[in-house]
């Protein structure tokens, strides 16, 4: 009889437990909702601003319903503990470079990050928000229980550098250039002459400043935050990715909402993102301006340079259809504004 009650106690906690974490961010007929945004961006950066500002939204549309809290700077963790936290319900909500995603979803979901897809920002919000970009993109992450509601933007993607300007692979033969991890960002670097070197967010700025990298590709709102141009003090122009910053949940945990909620939270995301991307482009010359007075040394690539470029890359085309297949590259491709 002592063992029977026992096993029931112990079943009676498991049930208890399981429950507890069915409900994490779930909230019930009674409590708020409560949902984790992590990042790691600076708490000055607009991608924090506008998070916040969601609490504000969501509280004035459905009052007591939501609470809202934002965590920046990786107090909840780096990059991948990040994604690994929304399978855990650590984190609800986590916003960060397409390939920290990608690397768990697969090959497919990384051709978002395709060298040079699109050109400009114009050319990014047409072929995301209207040629079906956003969508394909929730296609192929699906499978890894994420979903992307919408995107900030991040920037285009430019390179920072310690001793030097990059025009073409001449300049960038031996230099180390920090990547996010995936085979695409490594073939991207090594087609454009460079030694990419993979290295999580958080070893960046040491890294940098102890000369054990050389550079780094990322967008000018970040070197901006980050005060970067203090210690490498070479900005190119390069366009070479849209780099956006999926704004991303579980697939499970969205899906498990009342559908009422869900829709407020849905409408206020995309309002969120709309907001951030307006402003995040508008800042783009500031940072540029600051970079030039503070003594760095700002250089765009010439449409000269920009087609070598091109050119070089097309190999990471033909090993991406070598993994994912010419119908998925094409699908991409097809977002592309003509």
């Amino acid at each position: 009889m002592k063992k029977f009650l026992a096993l029931v106690m112990v079943i009676a906690l498991c049930l208890t437990s399981f429950a507890a974490c069915g409900n994490q961010g779930g909230g019930d007929a009674e409590g708020p909702i409560t949902i984790k945004i992590g990042h790691t961006d600076s708490s000055q950066r607009s991608t924090h601003v506008w998070a916040e500002w969601l609490g504000e939204y969501l509280e004035e549309k459905a009052p007591g319903r939501f609470n809202i809290e934002v965590y920046s700077d990786g107090q909840l963790g780096d990059s991948p503990d990040l994604v690994a936290g929304l399978g855990l319900g650590t984190v609800n909500m986590v916003f960060d470079l397409a390939s920290v995603f990608t690397t768990v979803a697969g090959d497919a979901s990384s051709c978002i990050d395709l060298p040079y897809l699109y050109a400009t920002y114009d050319e990014w919000i047409e072929g995301t928000f209207e040629n079906g970009g956003l969508e394909l993109f929730n296609e192929t992450i699906k499978d890894s229980d994420f979903y992307c509601i919408d995107m900030y933007y991040n920037g285009m993607r430019q390179v920072i550098s310690r001793t030097k300007n990059y025009h073409n692979a001449a300049d960038l033969k031996g230099q180390k250039i920090r990547i996010a991890q995936n085979d695409m960002n490594i073939a991207i670097w090594e087609a454009m002459g460079a030694n990419p070197t993979p290295m999580a967010w958080g070893e960046v700025v040491t890294s940098l400043s102890q000369g054990q990298i050389d550079a780094l590709d990322h967008s000018l709102g970040v070197f901006n935050d980050f005060n970067l141009h203090e210690i490498a003090p070479y900005v190119t122009l390069t366009n070479h990715a849209s780099s956006p910053f999926p704004v991303v949940c579980s697939l499970k945990w969205i899906e498990s909402l009342d559908e009422a909620d869900r829709t407020v939270l849905e409408e206020g995301v995309k309002l969120m993102c709309q907001q951030q991307r307006e402003e995040e482009r508008a800042k783009e010359q500031e940072y540029l301006k600051r970079f030039t007075e503070e003594n760095a040394t700002v250089e765009e690539l010439t449409a000269d340079e920009v087609a070598a470029f091109k050119e070089a890359v097309k190999p990471v085309y033909d090993m991406m259809r070598g993994k994912v297949g010419d119908e998925m590259v094409d699908k991409w491709l097809a977002t592309v504004p003509q």
